[in-house]
């Protein structure tokens, strides 16, 4: 049987380190029917993740697709002579930068770096914000139903819909615990809550209770054994 390929795009919410992520525990759940592929970026836009789906549709045939929307008051830029160097001394986002159609981006997320500050004090606030992301959203949308990649988008942390978007936006295929709200939140009402290290992204078992208490029951096409849950979920409880 052809494995039919899952695209997954999110921040560091999607982003392996020493702490596994969503989706990882997605990949080991559906390994016999979907071929996941991840293209989250540590600390992205809403911006940078409309660019990496529209560079990843470029590059490879994707059947579905996970978007997983991030915190509107971000900032991305093409990484110049001027924009690396800034890079260079940031002491936190100094390694972050990444091709996306074909430019270097400086992802800075949440970098104090005094020029990211000023373009978030003095020229793009936060309506102006939320208004991009709703924009990027909507033609995120167009481009996977042009393409016939079935879908459903998600939520890092919480996004309040500003009129005149939210009649569209709402009609969407969105998973979430509750309306507009992301994994972020939901790890408050998991039932794995109390083994939270209050890290930038959720413990690893909310992870996994999120893709099978949300996820799968709002999502078609993610289907797996409840047994293999089980199984990765005991593991789980034993290191901690």
């Amino acid at each position: 049987m052809n494995k039919k390929s899952l695209l997954v795009i999110s921040d560091g919410n999607g982003v392996e380190n020493k702490f596994h992520k969503w989706p990882f525990f997605l990949k080991l759940l559906t390994t016999k029917t979907l071929n996941l592929i991840n293209k989250s970026i540590v600390g992205s836009s809403n911006e940078l993740i409309l660019y990496q789906l529209v560079n990843t549709i470029k590059e490879q045939n994707i059947d579905y697709a996970i978007i997983q929307w991030t915190n509107p008051l971000r900032v991305d830029v093409i990484a110049d002579d001027f924009w690396v160097k800034q890079a260079n001394i940031d002491p936190i986002y100094h390694f972050n930068i990444v091709n996306v159609l074909n430019n270097n981006w400086w992802i800075t997320s949440g970098s104090q770096n005094t020029y990211i500050q000023e373009y978030h004090t003095k020229y793009v606030k936060n309506l102006h914000s939320n208004l991009r992301s709703m924009s990027w959203i909507m033609a995120a949308s167009d481009l996977l139903k042009t393409n016939n990649i079935e879908y459903k988008f998600c939520l890092c942390y919480k996004l309040n819909f500003i009129s005149p978007f939210d009649t569209i936006l709402k009609k969407y295929p969105w998973v979430w615990h509750e309306s507009n709200q992301g994994i972020n939140e939901f790890r408050y009402t998991s039932q794995y809550f109390k083994y939270d290290q209050g890290l930038a992204q959720p413990h690893p078992l909310i992870g996994l209770d999120w893709i099978h208490r949300v996820l799968k029951p709002q999502c078609d096409f993610v289907d797996y054994d409840d047994n293999a849950y089980y199984n990765i979920e005991k593991s789980l409880l034993k290191n901690v």
